[in-house]
């Protein structure tokens, strides 16, 4: 049983669904784009036309999905991570 799961996640590793790609911009992808587990994800091409986007997204099972969704649902994002966990600050 224990070598049927790790031949599982070794094809899952093998065939790219767990991590992200190393290549891409940092984007925001809508929820209407699909049923994701965070809008976080990697814009990875853009048609030439520039109304369809490849994404990387993560889904709720968190696996990574490629897949083209309407540019209007991708947004551009900061490229500091953390901005969103540090406190507001006031003066």
């Amino acid at each position: 049983m224990a070598a049927r799961i790790l031949l599982i996640c070794g094809l899952l590793l093998t065939l790219g669904c767990i991590q992200m790609p190393n290549r891409g911009t940092r984007a925001f992808i809508d929820m209407r784009a699909g049923d994701f587990w965070t809008g976080d994800g990697l814009l990875l091409e853009v048609s030439q036309d520039q109304q369809r986007c490849f994404v990387a997204v993560r889904d709720r099972t968190w696996l990574v999905q490629k897949r083209w969704v309407d540019c209007a649902h991708v947004h551009a994002t900061s490229i500091d991570r953390d901005a969103s966990r540090r406190p507001i600050e006031t003066f």
